[in-house]
């Protein structure tokens, strides 16, 4: 697909309209299937957010599936070859002129990217809770990634896939050099034709029969191949990628469908679209009954191939149909011109996604039809009523929509349905209604609809409130009874009543929203199904700056250990944190200087650590997780009153004097503020107006000492050798205090000398002990 799909940017000139197409990868050479790594990281892949400067010369693209940013000028060629690199999976941008700044908001990895617009730099990167379950975290990469999932770096699964689902295109994907295949028995020619994308979406396991319009597929697995033949990877998707993109599409679920009421009507307990049924009948789409009468009792019906929950099955034979040309609208010879599949009866759920695709007209809004090649128009653009396949039509637009055995038995009947399987993964479609009551704003009427639906249909409806009670962000899901479970481990149940009562107040403003029953406590009280719910877990986060005095250059930190490529990716304080390739890379003054570490202490007893990890410190002072974001995250310390307390393994450690409150918003300490107060007598040193951690303690010990029994002087003696005092050694190691990569006893930038200075500077043998208690 490399010549065959181009990520362009289009722009038209009013009032002709005239069109202008410009590539944005103009770095692609497509006469090869794969590029340089170094040419394929400059790809943009995915675009899915612009935002253009005021003057209009400049725009910002972000790539959702590259993990980046480029710029482009108003002809949309790109101003600079090279990318900027963002968090994953970047979406929307904005931009803020006044402060030389765009915003990126990474969706994938649940943080915001800040850019300069001056140096067009990433220069920090926010972090926000994201609650999506690790089974996706985990295997979307493999949907989304364009540099990982192709030979040029710009397309992937996705790219077709949009979003697990389709494109509405159809594709000649035969290979001319390729062999027939064997599958189950029955034989396939490697020219298949043209046939539509398809779904993704909960495949895995769904139905009976095979994969592909065809059935040439046996399992998911077998796509593996496409990732090199078809986007031009290097390989084919290794076994274990291949079971963690499988565990994705399972885990993924269809969206409400629009086609179906919020609770059945007056429709019969066998018919196929109980409990909901399509949105109106007559003219527009033809009375329900008769389509679920015919899909079950017609001489040559659909259920020996079509489940009842997917539509997914079996084709007893091969399934080849020939036929004509197809007619005109209205006409039977509609059914004829397609060769139907081999070996699979297709998934119905997406079906109502691809109307708009007419024979007589050419006010069209897709280019292909409901089956596989294309072909067969939307029915209810033919004349009259009564047409027999117009007669199918609401059945099929409105199969999506959460059917299991509890709410229509008649579909599990294998009786009728002998490929009834397990319920599957769409849900009703009420899920997602929401509603907001803020003082007069909003109506109990409404609010009612939603809360008859959780308390009627219990196994297809939950429902959650979220908003301010008590004057803080609070989170409740319903229990049935007219109460609702808060989001505080042990405390008592809250009435219905109470909550309408304190958001009509005015002010504090609680939102209802109907959620799938599987996942009423993720959405309401336990954001990270850790047990403890979120008003008592709380948001422990920090944003915290220092200075290590080692490593001042007298305007800022240098980064040498990081030039020259000594900085360790994993920390070295035994906590088993790695640093972000995309962290190390950074340079200037958001560069890594070193790993601190970082503690939350009981404030009513500050010996006692509550939670601690391992960050790094970049050359302007930020503290940030390993893989670049802030502020810094404590999942392990509750809401509460803590200290914090940090080092470095050759600085002394500093705390804070006085306990702050945690979680209720992000806490901000600059240690190097001389006014921030911190524990103890003169735990920081003063140079030139900003505090700073003491250096020299070598030996880690917590006391910086010149002489005597442990000092920290010896030590760096003994790593340049032991006897030459002017030998020198390199490496990541304790005995470089001032953090160049280079262990020097004696001469210029030794590291020594510091050590001496910070004990008063004349008497060797004073000490100075780190302030901790």
């Amino acid at each position: 697909m490399g010549s065959s799909f181009q990520v362009n940017v289009s722009r038209f000139a009013p009032p002709s309209g005239a069109v202008t197409i410009a590539d944005m990868n103009p770095q692609i050479n497509y006469s090869t299937h794969t590029s340089p790594p170094a040419v394929r990281k400059q790809a943009l892949g995915d675009p899915r957010g612009i935002a253009w400067r005021t003057d209009g010369t400049k725009a910002y693209v972000t790539g959702m599936g590259s993990n980046n940013v480029i710029t482009i000028n108003a002809t949309g060629g790109r101003t600079v070859p090279d990318p900027i690199p963002v968090g994953e999976g970047p979406t929307g941008i904005v931009i803020d002129e006044a402060r030389q700044r765009a915003y990126v908001i990474n969706k994938f990895g649940g943080s915001i990217s800040t850019i300069d617009l001056s140096t067009d730099k990433e220069v920090s990167r926010t972090a926000f809770f994201d609650p999506t379950p690790l089974v996706i975290k985990t295997g979307r990469k493999h949907l989304y990634n364009t540099h990982t999932g192709s030979g040029h770096g710009h397309i992937s699964c996705g790219s077709c896939h949009v979003d697990a689902r389709w494109d509405r295109l159809g594709w000649d994907l035969g290979d001319p050099s390729g062999d027939m295949a064997l599958v189950d028995g029955k034989s396939f020619h490697p020219l298949k034709g043209v046939k539509t994308t398809q779904f993704l979406i909960d495949i895995i396991g769904r139905g009976r029969g095979n994969l592909h319009w065809r059935g040439d597929k046996d399992g998911f697995a077998d796509f593996a191949g496409a990732f090199q033949n078809l986007q031009g990877a290097d390989a084919p998707l290794d076994v274990v990628s291949m079971q963690e993109f499988s565990d994705f599409l399972a885990a993924c679920w269809y969206v409400p469908n629009p086609y179906r009421t919020y609770k059945p009507e007056s429709v019969s307990s066998t018919s196929r679209i109980n409990p909901g049924r399509i949105r109106g009948t007559g003219v527009t789409f033809q009375s329900v009954p008769p389509a679920v009468n015919l899909f079950v009792a017609v001489n040559v019906n659909c259920v020996p191939c079509h489940n009842a929950q997917t539509g997914r099955g079996d084709l007893a034979g091969n399934g080849q149909v020939a036929g004509n040309a197809p007619g005109a609208g209205g006409s039977t010879s509609n059914t004829q011109g397609f060769t139907m599949n081999r070996n699979m009866a297709g998934d119905l759920r997406s079906s109502y996604r691809k109307t708009g695709f007419f024979y007589n007209t050419t006010e069209c809004t897709s280019g292909f039809g409901l089956l596989s090649e294309g072909v067969m128009e939307t029915w209810y653009n033919g004349a009259g009523t009564g047409n027999y396949m117009g007669d199918y039509e609401p059945e099929i637009l409105s199969w999506s929509g959460g059917i299991n055995a509890t709410n229509c038995s008649q579909c599990f009947n294998t009786t009728n349905f002998p490929f009834s399987t397990s319920a599957v993964n769409d849900v009703l479609p009420a899920v997602g209604m929401r509603h907001t009551i803020n003082g007069a704003i909003g109506s109990t009427t409404t609010l009612n609809v939603l809360k008859d639906l959780a308390d009627t249909r219990a196994t297809e409806y939950a429902m959650v409130v979220k908003g301010i009670w008590g004057g803080v962000p609070r989170g409740f899901y319903y229990m049935g009874s007219n109460n609702y479970q808060p989001d505080q481990n042990g405390a008592a149940a809250v009435t219905h009543t109470a909550l309408v009562a304190a958001a009509q107040v005015g002010g504090a403003p609680l939102t209802w929203t109907l959620v799938h029953p599987t996942t009423k406590i993720r959405h309401g009280v336990d954001r990270d199904m850790d047990g403890t719910y979120d008003f008592t877990d709380g948001d422990s986060e920090l944003a915290l700056n220092l200075v290590l005095e080692g490593a001042w250059t007298g305007t800022a930190m240098r980064t040498s250990l990081k030039t020259a490529g000594l900085l360790p990716m994993s920390d070295p304080y035994g906590m088993g944190a790695t640093m972000s390739q995309a962290l190390f890379d950074r340079t200037g003054s958001d560069a890594p200087v070193d790993w601190v570490m970082v503690q939350l202490r009981d404030g009513a007893n500050h010996s006692t650590v509550v939670d601690e990890r391992a960050a790094l410190v970049l050359a302007n002072g930020k503290v940030v997780m390993p893989n670049g974001e802030e502020p810094l995250w404590f999942p392990n310390a509750p809401r509460g009153q803590y200290k914090m307390a940090t080092w470095h393994r050759n600085h002394l450690a500093a705390m804070t004097n006085v306990a702050q409150q945690y979680g209720t918003g992000v806490v901000s300490i600059d240690l190097t503020n001389p006014a921030t107060v911190t524990y103890g007598t003169d735990a920081r040193t003063l140079v030139g107006g900003i505090s700073m951690l003491w250096a020299g303690d070598v030996s880690g010990d917590g006391v910086l000492r010149y002489t005597n029994a442990s000092n920290d002087r010896d030590p760096i003696l003994v790593r340049i050798g032991g006897s030459v005092p002017t030998a020198t050694a390199t490496g990541y190691h304790p005995e470089d205090v001032n953090l160049d990569g280079v262990v020097r006893y004696t001469g210029a930038s030794n590291d020594r000398d510091p050590i001496l200075v910070n004990i008063g500077g004349a008497v060797p043998t004073n000490t100075r002990n780190e302030q901790l208690p």
